[in-house]
C-alpha cells in the first residue's frame, strides 16, 4: 500500500513541477474553439446535402488554422466533401492531395486509416478516368477516319 502511494505522489510531481510545461494560450485556445466550431459547421453542411459548402468552410479552416487540434479531422472532411461535389478527375485529384497532407502531416489521426482507404479508391478511379478517357480519344480518332471520303 504504501508503495502504491508512494507511486502516485511521483507520478503527480511533473504537475506540480514550476517549470512551465507547454501551454495553450488563450489566443490558441480561441483559435482552437472557432476552428471546432467551422468543422461542425461544415459537417452540418454535408449533412444537410451541400458539400459546397462544406469545402469553402473546410478550405477555410485549413488554411487559418495550421495547428487546431482538429486540422487532421479537417483535412479528412474536406477530402470527402470534394469527392461528393466532383464532376471531373480535378475534384478527385485534389481530394487526393489532401488526404496525402492529412496522412503525412497527422499519421495518428483517428481519420488516418478512412483516409488511406479513401486514398485508394481516388487513386483506382483516378486511373481509370484516365484510361476512360484514352480510349474515348481513340474511339472519335477511329470515328473520324470512317467519316471521311475514300480517296480515289
Amino acid at each position: 500500500m504504501r508503495r502504491l502511494a508512494l507511486l502516485v505522489a511521483l507520478m503527480a510531481l511533473p504537475a506540480c513541477s514550476s517549470v512551465p510545461g507547454p501551454r495553450m494560450t488563450s489566443s490558441r485556445v480561441a483559435s482552437s474553439m472557432e476552428a471546432d466550431r467551422l468543422v461542425r459547421q461544415a459537417d452540418a453542411q454535408l449533412q444537410a446535402g451541400n458539400p459546397s459548402a462544406a469545402v469553402g468552410i473546410l478550405e477555410n479552416v485549413v488554411r487559418r488554422f495550421p495547428d487546431a487540434p482538429v486540422r487532421g479531422q479537417a483535412l479528412y472532411e474536406l477530402a470527402r466533401a470534394l469527392v461528393l461535389t466532383a464532376n471531373g478527375g480535378r475534384e478527385y485529384r485534389q481530394a487526393a492531395a489532401h488526404l496525402d497532407r492529412l496522412l503525412r502531416e497527422h499519421p495518428t489521426s483517428p481519420h488516418a486509416a478512412d483516409a488511406r482507404a479513401l486514398r485508394v479508391a481516388l487513386s483506382a478511379y483516378v486511373a481509370r478516368t484516365a484510361e476512360l478517357d484514352r480510349l474515348l480519344e481513340r474511339l472519335r480518332a477511329i470515328d473520324l477516319e470512317f467519316e471521311r471520303p475514300p480517296r480515289p
